[in-house]
């Protein structure tokens, strides 16, 4: 069968810029510094983002994130540590070489695997995808407004429960008051920039909130509106949107939220997309 897209095809290329830019980072310390200096760079650079990665675990208690934060701190020591021997005009010692091979391969194989399994990936367009998908009306209605949705029968406990379910597999990224937990779902290359609160105010962005007494209400960024190949009549994407959550989360408290996991990846939506 084949699947129609109701969104456009992704070509945002944020989500490499933070990878690639240790490419010039690395030529210009070394073209002014010194070879050994482009390498320092690197373990920094390395360790850097080791930083970020670990706060994205505690932020989101996805396990894969501490693989990358153990290959990035593997790369920060071994071109620290052994950077001096790189500078020097000598090659280093036959022992240090196996460290290194084993090292990238392990965790090239580990991340490779996660990569294709999509344990890294964050949900965000697979959300938008299911939301436009039973939307066939067109209507341009656009409004910043947040619009009700419905209202669900949940615990204080239960809902939480969701919340740390979506977060852990990248779902949705969950901002919780004394009121209201509100999850907002993350495409692939805007990660770093909402987590880091580069992204302005969660507010403005897509999300679903789920309130104390069990109102459910919906926001549509612009952006992402704009997202779609054609301008869908908006009230209905926006209790699509809701209704998606509203199923997800009926999933989740029966212990199948597995289930909504696969309907995702059935989607086939490219893994850097």
């Amino acid at each position: 069968m084949t699947l129609v897209r109701k969104l456009r095809r992704d070509q945002d290329i944020r989500g490499i810029i933070p990878f690639l830019s240790i490419l010039p980072i690395f030529g210009l310390a070394s073209l002014f510094y010194g070879i050994r200096a482009g390498f320092i760079a690197i373990g920094i650079w390395s360790l850097l983002f080791l930083l970020v990665y670990l706060y994205v675990f505690v932020r989101t208690r996805n396990f894969a994130h501490l693989v990358i934060c153990a290959d990035a701190a593997f790369l920060g020591a071994v071109f620290l540590v052994f950077s001096p021997q790189f500078g020097a005009g000598s090659f280093p010692e036959i022992e240090f070489k196996a460290v290194y091979a084993a090292g990238i391969l392990f965790f090239g194989i580990l991340i490779f695997a996660l990569v294709i399994t999509r344990r890294l990936k964050w949900r965000g367009r697979e959300i938008l995808e299911l939301a436009g998908e039973p939307v066939d009306e067109i209507g341009n209605g656009y409004t910043s407004r947040p619009r009700p949705v419905g209202k669900m029968d949940y615990t204080l406990e239960q809902i939480h429960g969701f919340a740390r379910f979506a977060a852990r597999n990248l779902i949705a990224l969950p901002y919780i008051t004394s009121k209201n937990i509100t999850l907002v779902p993350i495409k692939m290359g805007e990660e770093y920039f909402r987590l880091l609160g580069l992204s302005g105010d969660y507010r403005d962005a897509t999300w679903v909130n789920f309130d104390e007494d069990g109102e459910v209400s919906v926001h549509i960024a612009q952006k992402d509106y704009l997202e779609y190949r054609e301008p869908l009549a908006f009230d209905q994407l926006c209790v699509s949107l809701g209704q998606v959550f509203i199923g997800f989360f009926e999933l989740y408290k029966k212990g199948e939220g597995a289930r909504f996991i696969d309907r995702m990846d059935d989607l086939r939506i490219p893994i850097f997309s």
